[in-house]
């Protein structure tokens, strides 16, 4: 059977497109050119690159949200440290390197009724968000962020699909041009284990009166997941959870989700990431 002809006119405008990034690597115009390619093959609202490295406050060199304290919510707020709690972050933290990651793909069970996901994605008016990451020779994880926002539809299986099949050549073309770029992180790291940063942040929460199973509960509370994932994962009961989360509670003097989180964010600049 004769296969059915492709559309020969997007085809060409996306060849062109991705031409013209290409001539640009190395120039300051290559993000704006990459993002004009991968628009005209998935519509999105904006783009965003962040950039990822152990020990260190994540960056985010580009973005193209014209609107300045738009950007300021989006992404410097986010870089203070709401990023610990990021489903894109945890996937960067459990090794993930290349490919392409869907916000309801890797978000926990009860992700959506977080108080980080009220606080923070609400807030941007992100409806739906994919990454593609790609791994820099110094260590350094980038992810490609295109974002639905203003109560924009989520991405269709067919545009997830298009931008799966596109991931690996935009991860090419952004690690080509931002290898060897300073992005403004400190000197390379030791090669010991790094310190889980949501753990420091919560033994500074804590002050030591919390126990360190119970460090483990609000950590999973707090990135969205259920108690019934929380006891799967930490092979204990659903009731055993609760208990614990009742606990830490009254040792931190709160009685909410959102007072936690309140805690939390208070202390994520002095506690947890290193400043830049």
């Amino acid at each position: 059977m004769t296969a059915p002809p492709a559309d020969t006119h997007f085809i060409a405008a996306l060849g062109a497109d991705l031409a013209r990034a290409v001539q640009a690597i190395g120039t300051p115009h290559f993000m704006d050119d990459l993002t004009r390619a991968a628009r005209g093959a998935v519509p999105f609202d904006n783009a965003m690159l962040f950039a990822y490295k152990t020990g260190e406050r994540p960056r985010g060199p580009y973005s193209d949200i014209a609107e300045p304290a738009e950007a300021r919510i989006v992404i410097d707020q986010y870089l203070l440290g709401p990023f610990l709690l990021d489903p894109f972050y945890s996937e960067v933290q459990q090794g993930r390197t290349a490919g392409l990651a869907c916000l309801g793909d890797i978000a926990p069970d009860e992700f959506f009724a977080s108080e980080y996901y009220e606080q923070h994605y609400r807030r941007t008016r992100i409806t739906d968000e994919a990454g593609v990451f790609l791994a820099l020779r110094d260590g350094t994880v980038l992810v490609y962020s295109v974002t639905r926002r203003h109560g924009g539809p989520a991405f269709a299986p067919g545009e997830v699909a298009m931008l799966r099949a596109l991931a690996p050549l935009l991860g090419a073309l952004i690690g080509r041009h931002w290898t060897g770029v300073d992005l403004g992180f400190g000197p390379a790291a030791g090669t010991g284990h790094a310190p889980d940063p949501i753990a420091a942040a919560l033994a500074a929460l804590g002050h030591t009166v919390l126990s360190a199973r119970q460090r483990q509960v609000v950590a999973l509370v707090l990135k969205g997941h259920s108690t019934e994932t929380i006891a799967l994962k930490l092979d204990i009961s659903a009731d055993t959870v609760k208990v614990h989360r009742r606990h830490a509670y009254a040792r931190l003097g709160i009685s909410s989700q959102a007072e936690l989180f309140a805690k939390f964010l208070d202390l994520l600049s002095r506690a947890v990431a290193p400043q830049g």
